[in-house]
């Protein structure tokens, strides 16, 4: 009986920090998440705000939303801008969309940025992506490698060539390697 009350507090111990890091729903401010934690529902930034988890759907209201790992549908009102550190996964619609990480979904935004792989497709004025595998539709679309994907816009630029050839890293309109 006197083990199995121990088993349970100490259970009860450990399991109990990762049952409140996840919250349901999180307020954003500039240097404060409230409740904090991880999110998996609803989080609203408002100006500034960083916290390490969302899944679900994030609201960035006039600032700077940065989350380190993302999945769901994030929304930048009102010049809201979505920055994620590591990894996003789903659809963002934003000023800007900047991940410094990978990504897998779309963007919807006047910039977009993906520093390392982008899968999916970026739709904006300005797309960018460390190497890509799937769609950029813009004015001005970038990428240091097409794995397998197009770009059509005004400027394509492909830093290891185009599909013209390997010397000819800008072409417009449209450029395509599969």
């Amino acid at each position: 009986m006197k083990l199995s009350l121990i088993t349970l507090a100490l259970t009860t111990a450990i399991l109990s920090p990762m049952a409140i890091a996840e919250t349901p729903v999180q307020l954003s401010l500039p240097g404060v998440n409230l409740p904090a934690g991880n999110v998996s529902g609803a989080r609203l930034n408002l100006l500034y705000g960083q916290t390490s988890q969302v899944t679900g759907v994030n609201f960035s209201l006039l600032g700077l939303s940065t989350i380190d790992n993302f999945t769901g549908l994030n929304l930048g009102l009102a010049f809201g801008v979505n920055h994620t550190t590591s990894n996003m996964k789903g659809l963002e619609f934003g000023l800007a969309n900047w991940n410094e990480g990978n990504a897998i979904g779309a963007d919807f935004g006047l910039v977009n940025y993906t520093g390392n792989n982008f899968t999916g497709a970026q739709f904006g004025t300005f797309n960018y992506a460390g190497s890509l595998n799937g769609l950029q539709f813009g004015l001005v679309n970038a990428t240091d490698h097409i794995n397998k994907g197009v770009q059509i816009g005004l400027i394509n630029y492909d830093k290891s060539g185009t599909f013209v050839s390997k010397n000819v890293p800008v072409f417009p309109i449209i450029n395509a390697r599969f």
